[in-house]
């Protein structure tokens, strides 16, 4: 009994023993979190490259290159490394540990340069730290290129686009730049600024491309580009090629979007581009009921257009509407008409924000523009005014010629507050729609608080188009004018409340009334704007009188989302303001 005690104990004794020893091993195998020191802000380092970086007589299928730690693997390859000139097939780039191996697939050329730029996308493996534009040269012959072509990318675009380069091919054929990469690539900073380095001397057509599916070539309608009209004879270093990168129109109008159920007789269509009042007819008409008229307006939206259906039968029809722009077809719709005329009254002026803060001048009438055509006189017995003390005032009613816009002159009194009703089935759209009740506010203001304004013009040529833009300080077109004939312009204006404003003129090369971005297909350049510097500042009941000399050799102007609008702003304006086209009433 006690010799089985004594081994019993002996047993438990060595459990113990290897018990700890394991809480021991633990306890030394155990990682924990360094605390404090400084964090690694260094970026990794070249340890060796084989062959050497700068190597002449290259002959070599394979580069490897050591760092002094470990780096991260590269998520695209061939995207994030460009090949000058390029290589195809592209060649094999991994990243392992702290080496990085080039295997090339295919022969180089002989006596050629190549640059292979890693940009800022070598990176350590711990904190991210960049060793930024890495690059690693060679050449398969015995000398290394050296010439250089620098310049700057310059855009009425908001800013220079991410993933932008500039290009450079050997090949003669525009169609190049379509289907292939380029020989030469380089990347395009923040500021517009690139060099292109380390070129074999020869000719080469230069483009820039916003490359936007990482192909190096132009192949979306969503890349912008800029080209230059011919070869360039690359011989020496070029210290400055100026670019201007923009985004090309297409060349033919297209339907991007209409509605397949029309209802209220109103069919609203968004073509790819913008329409010219003066050099685009738009007509529609439907094939299976010729009775039905369509008639066609351009909305002030640039792209967009309203097309009316009248003596639509019965409520549902079915419908094939072909659409023509300068009597060639541009697309045969197939509709679904609902309802000829709405069962409830429309919303006529939908401009809300417009319409909360009205405020004019007490010479001039209130305008107001609804978002329907109609050629009825307004029921000036459904429209009531009012002043601040509930006090009824008469007043006059002008339809314009535009079908849209309403003039309401009155005797106004400086400082007061005016409310105008306007109550349902007061006015009537083409097909029948009326309008919702609908309530104005507005301020009169006395002509003291504002001033004339007078601008001279000073234009580069006599025969030539130009478009003038009137702006206020928020950038809004107040007035819209085509200056043509004279190469001195004078426009007086009229009243302006007291305030900054600002002109742009609009070098309109094809006549057309609208500002055109370049092409591709045609190898035309955006149109120039020409922004004057100098504020214009109106000051109250003062006289302002402004001359302008237009020069066009000025720096690129971003282009405004809110310009040019297509429709004429000011009454005085020669713009045409009659419908686009139609069939029958308002066709041109």
């Amino acid at each position: 009994m006690h010799q089985h005690h004594k081994a019993k104990s002996k047993r438990i004794y060595s459990h113990l023993v290897a018990l700890l020893h394991c809480f021991f091993i633990l306890s030394c195998a155990q990682i924990t979190t360094p605390t404090g020191g400084k964090k690694d802000t260094t970026p990794p380092e070249i340890h060796t490259a084989t062959p050497p970086n700068f190597s002449k007589n290259f002959h070599a299928k394979e580069i490897t290159i050591k760092f002094n730690e470990w780096i991260q693997p590269l998520t695209n390859p061939k995207s994030q490394v460009i090949i000058s000139p390029n290589i195809e097939p592209f060649p094999k780039i991994d990243i392992a540990r702290n080496e990085l191996t080039i295997k090339f697939k295919d022969t180089l050329q002989a006596n050629t340069t190549y640059s292979i730029f890693f940009g800022d996308n070598i990176k350590d493996n711990n904190e991210g730290n960049v060793l930024p534009g890495y690059k690693f040269l060679f050449s398969t012959g015995n000398f290394i290129d050296s010439l250089t072509v620098k310049g700057k990318v310059q855009t009425m675009l908001d800013k220079i686009p991410d993933n932008t380069f500039v290009l450079l091919y050997k090949e003669k054929e525009d169609s190049a730049f379509t289907k292939k990469r380029p020989f030469y690539i380089a990347k395009v900073d923040n500021s517009g600024s690139f060099s292109l380095e380390n070129i074999k001397e020869g000719s080469y057509r230069i483009y820039a491309l916003s490359d936007k599916n990482g192909n190096y070539y132009y192949d979306l309608p969503t890349e912008a580009i800029a080209f230059t009209d011919s070869m360039t004879s690359i011989n020496s270093n070029i210290d400055y090629i100026n670019l201007e990168l923009f985004l090309p129109e297409d060349s033919i109008l297209r339907i991007f979007d209409y509605d397949k159920i029309v209802k209220g007789g109103i069919l609203h269509l968004t073509f790819n581009k913008e329409i010219s009042f003066t050099k685009d007819e738009i007509t529609a008409t439907t094939i299976e009921n010729k009775e039905i008229t369509p008639v066609a307006f351009q909305d002030k939206e640039p792209k967009k257009m309203t097309i009316y259906l009248p003596k639509l039968s019965k409520d549902t029809n079915i419908l094939s509407l072909v659409i023509k722009h300068n009597g060639r077809l541009v697309d045969t719709l197939h509709i679904k008409t609902e309802s000829k005329n709405f069962k409830q009254p429309v919303l006529f002026f939908t401009d809300t924000t417009f319409y909360k803060s009205l405020n004019i001048l007490e010479s001039n009438p209130l305008k107001l523009m609804t978002s329907f055509y109609g050629l009825e006189k307004p029921d000036t017995s459904k429209m009531i005014l009012i002043d601040s003390n509930k006090v009824k005032i008469p007043f006059h009613v002008s339809p314009d010629e535009d079908l849209q816009t309403f003039a309401f002159s009155a005797k106004w009194m400086p400082g007061m507050r005016y409310q105008f009703t306007i109550l349902d089935s007061a006015l009537v759209d083409l097909v029948g729609n009326y309008n919702k009740l609908q309530k104005f506010s507005f301020l009169a203001t006395s002509a003291k608080k504002a001033g004339n304004l007078l601008i001279t013009y000073q234009l580069p040529q006599k025969n030539h188009a130009y478009i003038a833009l009137l702006k206020d300080n928020s950038g809004k077109v107040l007035d819209k004018r085509i200056l043509r004939d004279s190469q001195t312009v004078k426009i007086n204006y009229g009243l302006q409340l007291a305030g900054t404003y600002s002109v742009e003129i609009i070098d309109d090369v094809n006549d057309n009334g609208i500002w055109n971005t370049g092409s591709f297909v045609y190898k035309t350049l955006p149109e120039k704007i020409y922004k004057e510097l100098k504020p214009i500042m109106i000051k109250e009941n003062w006289d302002a009188e402004e001359t302008i000399k237009v020069d066009f050799s000025q720096t690129t102007v971003p282009v405004s989302s809110k310009l040019p609008e297509n429709g004429p702003v000011n009454n005085n304006s020669k713009f045409p303001k009659t419908p686009i086209s139609g069939n029958g009433l308002f066709g041109q």
